[in-house]
């Protein structure tokens, strides 16, 4: 076998070293953006517990403060009497200044209690026993004391007390007085800052008892986690840091900052969700990863073509002259700017002129298939992730909900398949809105093709609508405009059904749990709503199927300027090609592009 000719293997190895400088150049770019990712997690979670600390020492020694005021004020009324009127109104005073103070009171020395902000409610019972007035009684030395959370007596909530000692003028012990504060003020507090989802914000004492935490976790509080970071190793080396570690309680991984207080035995925890922190990174990610790719793809294609256009020099020029030569080269430089400017065209002919010829030849031709899908995928997924960011161009007019639904029944029901039964229900009276009307036939059959794929072996799909005064919302979570009716279309399916893990994330791009497709059809379906001022419900449970509930605000008779010409195109049923073209590809047996994004958990 004749060599290669050096000439011919410079291009490769051009290609080689290119591909791998892009592969280089995309890895640095990576790593340096995920190093930037954490480092920007890192100082969040340390910047945010370094506040936090410096107000959480502000709130304790407001309690001091206060307790200190109330010692003293008792050590120079040696002659108060219990339960004094003038005195409970001066704790309750002192009361409304401390949000997170559930009560004050004051034990005497036998155990029993003298002045409440409770009183008269408080039982009269002893609290010698309790852990925080025999360690006030047994070391007279002892400044303020913070004990682990106990249950009220009196109420039974969870509360820290907050305790000093009262001396009588002879150095004996004359009782204490104490503050209750609530753990459930700090969880309220600590709710209300954004620490992104699956964060967390913690209360320690340097013991490891847990005080507070956010997400409020009642059995974990009053629990001990001196075994856990940073109260094993960190705190010791260090009074504030960062650290990664998987947390006790749910066992994520979580970027951590701490600081312990300077004046209280405490420590404040802040927790980032790994998931959280490194989100900006994947999405970075994710465009170097399709930029490095289209690079690589232009290269190989480009070399290809010279070796192609090489190897062709190569045999002209042992029969033609200098002038044949370079006139061969100015149709090479031409057929390669022309091939480049019809790749995807090419590509595209091919596969149908071969569909014929496969015919007898099932798996190459399903091979020719998959690959031609695949082109055709790319174009749906750009438009999919405009309609989720709501950028898409839309041609809105006064649609007649129940009449452009009856005129796309057909294709509807071709798209449910044999097996499946699609019963309309039909009943909005003629409510109509303004919207898209060929997006929300394509948005219908996104969801009936979902429905489909969740009902393996037949059921029924419903498809609903309705005109209603006020859409249901059981969690207060949005503000509907109670002066508009809106209506509602409803597509229910008697499938398998989504578990909550994957009900919670049905709407995220690229979030699926089928095997192949690109989990944008219900993004597809919430941009496109959303973009014409309306919502979507999703409700779903395993075994029971799945409800999806578009609403849509009803135009009223003031406003359908063009209203003539939006219902007679919806009481004709004409049919756009875009759901049209949608249908042709169906695939027969379950196969083709994800049409929507979270798959019904098949058991």
């Amino acid at each position: 076998m004749r060599p290669r000719p050096t000439r011919f293997a410079l291009p490769l190895a051009t290609a080689v070293v290119l591909a791998l400088g892009i592969l280089l150049l995309g890895t640095l770019e990576l790593l340096q953006s995920y190093k930037e990712a954490a480092g920007r997690g890192e100082e969040n979670a340390r910047n945010l517990a370094d506040v936090l600390a410096e107000q959480t020492e502000r709130t304790f020694q407001a309690v001091d403060f206060t307790l200190l005021g109330i010692r003293d004020a008792l050590t120079a009324a040696t002659s108060m009497p219990e339960n004094d009127d003038r005195f409970r109104e001066t704790l309750k005073e002192r009361l409304k200044a401390l949000p997170y103070v559930r009560a004050l009171y004051v034990i005497g020395p036998d155990g029993f209690i003298a002045h409440d902000t409770d009183y008269p409610s408080t039982p009269r019972v002893s609290l010698a026993d309790r852990p925080y007035f025999k360690a006030h009684q047994q070391d007279p030395a002892l400044g303020m004391h913070v004990e682990q959370p106990l249950r009220s007596r009196s109420v039974g909530v969870w509360f820290v007390s907050f305790s000093r000692r009262i001396n009588r003028p002879d150095g004996s012990f004359g009782g204490i007085v104490v503050a209750a504060v609530e753990p459930r003020y700090f969880e309220r507090f600590y709710g209300g800052l954004s620490v992104g989802e699956d964060g967390f914000i913690a209360l320690l004492l340097r013991n490891g008892t847990l005080l507070a935490r956010s997400p409020a976790s009642e059995e974990a509080i009053g629990k001990s986690f001196a075994a856990v970071e940073p109260l094993n190793t960190h705190l010791s080396r260090s009074p504030q840091g960062i650290f990664w570690g998987a947390s006790p309680i749910d066992g994520m991984t979580r970027v951590i900052g701490y600081r312990a207080l300077d004046t209280v035995p405490a420590v404040v925890n802040v927790g980032l969700a790994r998931q959280t922190v490194l989100r900006p990174w994947r999405e970075h990610a994710i465009v170097v990863s399709i930029s490095a790719a289209i690079l690589l793809g232009l290269t190989g294609a480009l070399i290809a073509l010279v070796q192609k256009s090489r190897r062709r020099e190569q045999a002209e020029q042992a029969r033609l002259s200098r002038a044949q030569r370079l006139e061969g080269l100015g149709r090479i430089a031409g057929g390669i700017a022309h091939d480049l400017g019809n790749t995807i065209r090419i590509m595209h002919s091919t596969f149908r002129l071969l569909r014929p010829s496969l015919a007898d030849r099932p798996d190459a031709l399903s091979l020719v298939k998959d690959a031609d899908q695949t082109l055709k995928g790319a174009t749906a997924m750009i438009e999919r992730l405009l309609a989720f960011a709501r950028r898409q161009e839309l041609r809105p007019e006064i649609t007649v909900i129940d009449g452009r639904i009856e005129g796309f029944a057909s294709i509807l029901r071709q798209a449910a398949g044999p097996r499946i039964a699609l019963d309309l229900r039909l009943s909005a009276m003629g409510h109509a809105a303004r919207l898209d009307p060929v997006q929300l036939e394509a948005t219908l059959l996104n969801l009936v093709l979902n429905a489909r794929d969740a009902m393996p072996d037949g059921g029924t799909i419903t498809v609903e609508t309705t005109g209603i005064d006020r859409p249901s919302d059981p969690g207060g979570r949005r503000a509907y405009n109670a002066d508009r009716r809106w209506v509602q279309i409803t597509v229910t399916d008697t499938g398998i059904g989504m578990p909550p893990a994957v009900l919670e994330r049905a709407f995220d791009p690229f979030f699926t749990t089928k095997g192949q497709g690109n989990g944008l059809g219900l993004s597809q379906v919430l941009g496109f709503v959303q973009q014409s001022a309306g919502d979507v419900e999703l409700e779903s449970r395993e075994g029971r199927g799945t409800i999806v509930r578009l609403l849509f605000p009803v135009m009223m008779p003031d406003e359908q300027v063009d209203g003539r010409s939006g219902s007679e195109t919806a009481r004709s049923g004409e049919l756009h090609t875009q759901p049209e073209a949608a249908l042709r590809e169906i695939p027969s047996h379950g196969s083709g592009p994800d049409p929507i994004g979270p798959k019904r958990h098949r058991g």
